[in-house]
């Protein structure tokens, strides 16, 4: 029997938070480029979110009207505000390594903490940025990403996925690479953080339109291996 709790609550999760940082768009933007500045792109860090959301994620800022690529250092620090220079901070997607498109308004990324002390970790903080502008177009919806079965099912659950749809709702069109993502199993004060990251696959979606795209042996077999007793899932992450 499926842990039904868990991997719906991932995926809802999981959008849930990319949808509302994609919201923030409209918010600050207007007609004319804006310089840009590395000290405009902040970040803002969540070990523990509310109920309803994912732990340990990173948002990061983008002020401008124009979609970026960010490459920068992620510093661990403890309550006092110190660096930790023994921990080792990485993200999801890598979008400190510009390997994932921040689009007017924000993106959302989710980080993972090793080496000794981790534990201690209460925020990390975004250094020696440099900014990219990325030749795509504005887009201001999620692309959205529905698992299926081999017979081009949808699913509700990731962990059964043998195929992906992506929905581009946009009018422009999207680059997008499908990303799995392993959560440990939640511990009551303890953060949640993703044990295994894997990119699958990199494809062009056009103008409202979809694509399927096949999952890799591999991915399957951790899809249905971790399911069982872990988060799974897969997203959808702006390319550049």
């Amino acid at each position: 029997m499926h842990d039904g709790i868990v991997s719906a609550l991932s995926r809802r999760v999981v959008y849930g938070l990319t949808i509302l940082a994609f919201g923030l768009a409209g918010c600050s933007t207007n007609s004319s480029e804006k310089a840009l500045d590395p000290a405009d792109f902040g970040t803002t860090f969540t070990r523990i979110a509310p109920n309803g959301y994912v732990d340990m994620s990173l948002e990061f800022e983008n002020p401008t009207d124009q979609p970026v690529t960010l490459s920068g250092r992620l510093i661990a620090r403890n309550g006092s505000n110190r660096e930790m220079p023994r921990v080792v901070v990485t993200t999801a997607f890598e979008t400190e390594k510009g390997r994932a498109v921040v689009m007017p308004g924000g993106s959302v990324d989710f980080v993972q903490f090793h080496g000794p002390g981790a534990e201690q970790v209460r925020e990390v903080t975004f250094e020696d940025v440099s900014v990219t502008k990325a030749e795509l177009p504005v887009i201001s919806k999620l692309v959205d990403l529905t698992p299926l079965d081999i017979d081009g099912n949808d699913l509700d659950y990731d962990m059964d996925a043998q195929q992906v749809r992506l929905k581009n709702p946009n009018v422009k069109r999207a680059n997008v690479r499908v990303v799995l993502m392993v959560l440990r199993a939640p511990q009551t004060g303890v953060p949640q953080q993703a044990i295994l990251v894997r990119d699958v696959a990199t494809v062009h979606v056009g103008p409202k339109a979809s694509k399927t795209v096949d999952l890799d042996s591999k991915t399957i077999s951790i899809l249905q291996a971790r399911g069982v007793n872990s988060f799974v899932t897969l997203r959808s992450v702006l390319a550049p």
